[in-house]
């Protein structure tokens, strides 16, 4: 399946284990005030007399749980509440159908006070639009895409143009969007992957989409 290349940020978030350093405590991920660097790794306790490390995954203070060197200590997992619903002016947002994640979307409201999706991860600061249209697979003439940790799948637009979706992505819902447009959305919010890629020496490379049509078949 077409998602996130996640197989690396999901090994530093996807820890099951629910234990406090000393900040608040999602599904076993901590969060402490002050931020981090990507990256270090920090000595932790799993109760009693385990011990283990965790590692700073975003500059803003988020670690992976701890993993533990030895058995013993707490290991339920604590699953994450759903998302809460977004108000954006007169307008309540669908909710989101899934947890929230650090790498799925949140919610936000655009600038023409539209219900958006957000993650930091993938687009910066920008908040997309939700709710456009999924388009329809085409796959000889709207090829799948991938950049550093993220993969892209392929889509044609009803105005004949060929786009790309992330919404197999946790709660995302923003349709088929233009490839040119995902590509300038991916670039201007690559800080937290390029420092991810060069922390994990893979080298860092740009979006590049070039614009493609397609026949669009309802």
């Amino acid at each position: 399946m077409k998602t996130l290349t996640l197989g690396l940020v999901l090994a530093l978030t996807g820890c099951a284990k629910s234990q406090s350093m000393g900040g608040e405590v999602t599904g076993g991920v901590t969060r402490t005030p002050g931020g981090c660097a990507v990256g270090e790794a920090q000595a932790c306790s799993c109760g009693g007399t385990s011990s283990g490390s965790r590692t700073c995954v975003t500059p803003e203070g988020l670690w992976t749980a701890c993993g533990c060197a030895t058995e013993g200590g707490p290991a339920v997992a604590v699953r994450p509440a759903p998302p809460a619903p977004q108000i954006c002016g007169a307008q309540t947002c669908a909710p989101y159908l899934e947890e929230d994640t650090e790498v799925g979307a949140k919610g936000c409201c655009t600038s023409q006070g539209t219900c958006g999706s957000r993650s930091k991860f993938l687009f910066g600061d920008a908040c997309v639009e939700r709710g456009g249209d999924p388009g329809k697979p085409a796959p000889a003439e709207c090829p799948d895409e991938s950049v550093n940790f993220v993969d892209l799948v392929g889509c044609c637009r009803p105005d004949g143009a060929c786009g790309l979706s992330i919404d197999e992505v946790t709660n995302f819902d923003l349709g088929c969007l233009e490839r040119t447009e995902v590509a300038r959305l991916l670039n201007d919010g690559a800080g937290d992957r390029n420092l991810l890629s060069t922390i994990f020496f893979i080298p860092v490379r740009p979006a590049s989409f070039p614009a493609r049509s397609c026949t669009f078949r309802p």
